[in-house]
């Protein structure tokens, strides 16, 4: 189509235009890009005064759409109208009505709240401009770059000067100015094409110009840079950089900006993506080849680091993940492949996408694209704003790219769709961002780094980073601090990486404060880490610090969650259930559930699985603790710090107990105070502890720094209370020194408060373990004290318990008299308060006296009474006992095989509930029947595993018996008892 620069009426109307006459149409033509005009059958038209066409261009403007009256006034007289100016704008519409009268109906209509110009905008040259620009940006975005740069050339023929020069109004040059803006975006993306095409030669003189009218416009100056260097002209270049920084700085203060600057720079270096890089020709329709295009290669990846160590396995895996595309099962191209690589914070998840990306980089020779979207760093960068940076680098002008998110994702993936380039997406947050900025062909990767699991995206391979081990850390500090420093004091270099949790971001703080000080051993370092308040404190250097990263996490969350995280640092267990949560903010299961799922997702707790058919289990990361404590003491006020802990010890002593009641039938063996307790739904209690003793295994350390802890914040009845009810634990686990922690720290507890029933319940516990593990004096005076503090207090349950853990004592020293004695007063006792379990301890116990002195009979009443206590408590637990003297007393009757039977009978219920003391026992007796019945290879079998597990209990004196058993078969026939003293 032929133009001309002053703008004819056919420059108005495309060669593809609808044809003028096709409908019933004005023949009246406006033209605002310039001086405002208008014209009837290619004949000017006389538009009037000044104020005529003030109003006619602010019409114009927004031809088709109703103007307000109001905006007609201010637009003649800007914000000082005379009162006569409604009556004056009337007038003024009446005259453009005569002039522009070219049919029946006028065009300039009256509609409230004002006026239109109706006139078809196929008349007006803005429009025109309009659609020949987006019909060049169209070609563009689809590859067919001479023909967008035809089309722009053409709209930009349009124009005849400045838009709408010579109307003084403000709100007419307000619409001027948007239409000269757009002419400039065109200009440059004409010749951002011309480029492409290899024009430099044609378009300097062109750029000088427009360079001198528009000095800060920073694309044509690199633009005019770039032409220089590409006719040849280096040296022009570097001076037109040099010319621009210094009118930048004298005029306005600031350099150049990063396009500019990056530009002289590859201009200095003769960098490689200057030049033109030729692909094959263009064709549109029949027409031949055009020239070369411009092909931009972007290398955006940030540098290595030299001392990237470990992840070997990792680095492997994301390799895997990326290879090249294949094609699906129906020739189908297979969609990008997607790495997605998760961790908690410092983990170092930026570091290895980096670098697994330059492994990798080769092999997407098209290019690399990289961006960090700031995670939860506030403000962080969206998705659409980081797909218009990487356009930009895909070689798409600024002024080409659209506004709109789903055009702006189709021009993307079109101009990926058959690239082979690498992306990596660094700090995502959701799923959404990393879909967006996803490519649609499969010739394209991936990699997205998330301190969330990214879970969410079909078809993306999944990496969970861990912290690094031992060893990886230790060689990455070496790295850091050299050899010789290092290996200078190992044990120290060991605490160090410890300290630091294996978290690459922790072990380069603590590197690089240590370099900064070569006067420090490393010890010093680690001296100053042990101190929790202070940890992440000494975790700074220069711009790194290791609280920021979890302070982004934590802010992010919304109240409730906060909440949790700080009320979970209350607690000084290593690890915790699910209900917790609910205990300590006060929530319901399903709410706290959610909540800990929040915090998971978020990396700030992490999350593992449990024992069979107890749950998963929480646990904090050491510096993620620190961190939580530290909010815990700036936020959380004291009262609401109390109530929390009041309620998770609570639920805590309230399992306890059930526990206790499902494997005894009850709370038999046990004395209990008045802490409050706070209670699960039952449904749910029954599920946890449908397996008593393992629930209370998988708690055990949870226990016992409950009981400690409880002790620190002065809450005595929760202290001993708790520490006697896990004595079910302990005993049966052979957890000694779990035992006696809890024990002392009740008995320190007790006494401090003076809590008489705590204090004896604190010593009898005490001295059930000396009783355990055979210090029998120790033992005695334990139970002296206990029980003259429950008979004062007239406690029939607790003197009964232990007048029959003394006697126990008594027998095994000796006084057989005194015991017998001690038994029948506990009997009474334990009848009187109802503790059937109680009683058949007693009666055991007195079982095993007449045993020892071969009185069968009296031996066996014993056990029958014994047997039906624990029937009608309804506890196999004890009744286990039971069934061993059982078989002890059958071995000594010479009855093997109802011996062997009540024996596996015991065994095979110690093994359910995890009672080690009750299994190695069985294990003995056991044993003994199978030497008796002529077979030494099973018997020893069964012997040597009692043994084994008697030491990894550590009780002694039950060692030392089987040991006996097992090395002096001539004194441990069938007449040999295996014993059967019980712990608590």
């Amino acid at each position: 189509m032929s133009t001309s620069a002053c703008g004819t009426d056919a420059a108005l109307a495309p060669a593809d235009a609808p044809d003028p006459a096709a409908g019933p149409r004005p023949a009246m033509q406006m033209r605002l890009l310039g001086p405002m005009e208008a014209s009837l059958g290619g004949e000017p038209m006389l538009l009037g005064g000044s104020r005529q066409q003030t109003v006619l261009a602010a019409l114009a403007l927004e031809a088709n759409r109703v103007i307000p009256l109001d905006r007609l006034i201010r637009a003649v007289w800007d914000d000082a109208p005379p009162s006569t100016a409604r009556s004056q704008i009337h007038i003024c519409i009446s005259a453009l009505r005569r002039i522009l009268a070219v049919g029946e109906a006028p065009l300039i209509v009256t509609r409230s709240p004002g006026y239109m110009l109706a006139l078809p905008q196929d008349n007006i040259d803005a429009h025109w401009f309009d659609s020949l620009v987006t019909q060049g940006r169209t070609a563009a975005g689809q590859g067919h770059t001479a023909a967008a740069a035809d089309s722009l050339r053409e709209a930009l023929t349009l124009w005849r000067g400045p838009a709408l020069s010579g109307i003084p109004s403000r709100i007419v040059q307000a619409g001027a100015t948007k239409l000269d803006e757009a002419r400039m975006a065109a200009t440059e993306e004409r010749i951002r094409l011309d480029l492409r095409l290899g024009r430099h030669h044609e378009i300097i003189g062109e750029l000088h110009a427009l360079t001198a009218a528009e000095p800060f416009r920073e694309t044509p100056q690199a633009q005019l840079m770039l032409a220089l260097y590409r006719s040849g002209r280096q040296a022009e270049a570097l001076e037109t950089y040099q010319r621009v920084r210094a009118t930048f700085a004298a005029e306005l203060g600031i350099e150049p900006g990063e396009e500019l600057r990056r530009l002289h720079h590859d201009i200095l270096a003769g960098h490689a993506r200057l030049d033109l890089v030729t692909q094959q020709a263009e064709r549109a329709g029949n027409r031949a080849p055009g020239p070369v295009e411009i092909v931009s290669t972007p290398r955006q990846l940030p540098g290595g680091i030299h001392d990237f160590v470990g992840r070997t396995r990792e680095l492997a895996r994301i390799r895997a993940a990326l290879l090249p595309d294949q094609e699906g099962a129906d020739g189908a191209p297979a969609p990008p492949r997607v790495m997605a690589i998760s961790g908690q914070a410092g983990a170092g998840k930026s570091t290895l996408a980096v670098r697994a990306a330059h492994e990798v980089s080769e092999v997407f020779g098209d290019g690399q694209l990289y961006a960090d979207l700031g995670g939860f760093r506030d403000p962080a960068r969206s998705a659409h704003e980081v797909m218009g940076g990487f356009l930009r680098a895909l070689g798409v002008a600024a002024h080409v790219i659209p506004d709109d998110a789903r055009e702006r994702t189709e021009l993307y993936r079109s101009r990926l769709a058959a690239a082979r380039v690498l992306i990596v997406i660094d700090n995502a947050v959701s799923e959404q961002q990393v879909t967006r900025l996803s490519p649609g062909s499969g010739r394209c990767a991936v990699i997205a780094t998330s301190r969330s699991r990214l879970t969410g995206l079909p078809g993306a391979h999944q990496l969970d980073l861990c912290v690094l081990g031992r060893k990886e850390s230790e060689e990455f500090l070496t790295r850091i601090l050299g050899t010789e420093r290092a290996t200078a004091d190992p044990a120290a270099l060991g605490a160090l990486a410890r300290r630091c949790g294996g978290l690459p971001l922790a072990l380069r703080i603590a590197g690089a404060r240590l370099a900064a000080r070569a006067h420090w051993p490393v010890g010093r370092l680690v001296e100053r880490l042990g101190d929790e308040d202070q940890l992440l404190g000494e975790l700074v250097h220069g711009e790194l610090q290791f609280r920021a990263c979890l302070q982004e996490s934590y802010e992010a969350l919304d109240p409730a969650a906060r909440a949790l995280f700080r009320r979970l640092a209350l607690l000084d267990a290593p690890d915790f259930s699910g209900w917790i949560a609910a205990a300590l903010c006060d929530r319901s299961l399903l709410e706290a559930e959610d909540l800990l799922d929040t915090l998971v997702d978020a990396r700030l707790i992490e999350a593992g699985t449990g024992a069979r058919g107890q749950g998963a289990r929480y646990r904090f990361p050491d510096l993620v603790r620190a961190y939580a404590r530290e909010r815990l003491r700036q936020e959380e006020p004291q009262p609401e710090r109390r109530a929390a802990l009041l309620r998770t010890l609570g639920t805590w002593l309230a399992l306890a107990e059930e526990a206790h009641r499902k494997e005894y039938g009850g709370d038999f063996l046990l004395v209990h105070g008045d802490a409050p307790r706070w209670r699960l739904p039952k449904a749910f209690t029954d599920r946890l502890l449908r397996r008593p003793m393992a629930w209370l295994e998988s708690e055990r350390r949870c226990l016992t720094a409950a009981v400690l802890q409880a002790a620190d914040h002065q809450l005595p009845e929760h202290c001993w209370d708790l520490a006697l009810t896990s004595t079910t634990l302990f005993a049966a686990g052979g957890h000694f020194a779990d035992w006696r922690q809890t024990a002392s720290a009740a008995i320190g507890a007790t006494e401090q408060y003076e809590i008489p029933r705590g204090r004896a319940a604190s010593h009898y516990s005490m001295g059930s373990l000396h009783s355990a593990q055979g210090r029998l004096d120790r033992a005695a005076a334990h139970f002296d004290t206990a029980l003259g503090l429950f008979t004062a207090l007239g406690d029939d349950r607790g003197a009964g318990l232990v007048l029959t853990a003394l006697g126990d004592v008594n027998r095994r020293l000796g006084h057989d008299a005194t015991a017998l004695r001690q038994w029948a007063a506990g009997l009474r006792a334990l009848c009187r308060a109802g503790d059937q379990v109680g009683q058949a301890r007693v009666l055991c116990a007195m079982a095993r006296a007449r045993l020892a002195e071969g009185d069968y009979p009296r031996a066996r009443r014993h056990l029958v009474k014994a047997l039906g206590a624990c029937r009608r408590a309804r506890s196999s637990r004890a009744e286990a006992p039971v069934r061993l003297l059982f078989g002890q007393l059958h071995l000594r009757t010479g009855r093997l095989g109802s011996a062997e039977r009540g024996f596996h009978w015991a065994l095979r219920v110690a093994r359910a509930d995890g009672d080690r003391a009750c299994e190695v026992r069985a294990l003995h007796g056991l044993g003994l029947v199978r030497r008796g019945q002529g077979r030494p290879g099973p018997a020893r079998t069964a012997l040597s595993q009692a043994l084994e597990l008697a030491r990894q209990t550590g009780d002694r004196e039950l060692a030392e018996q089987v040991g006996r058993s097992l090395v002096a078969p001539s004194q441990a026939g069938e007449r040999s008892c295996p014993p059967s003293h019980d712990s608590v």
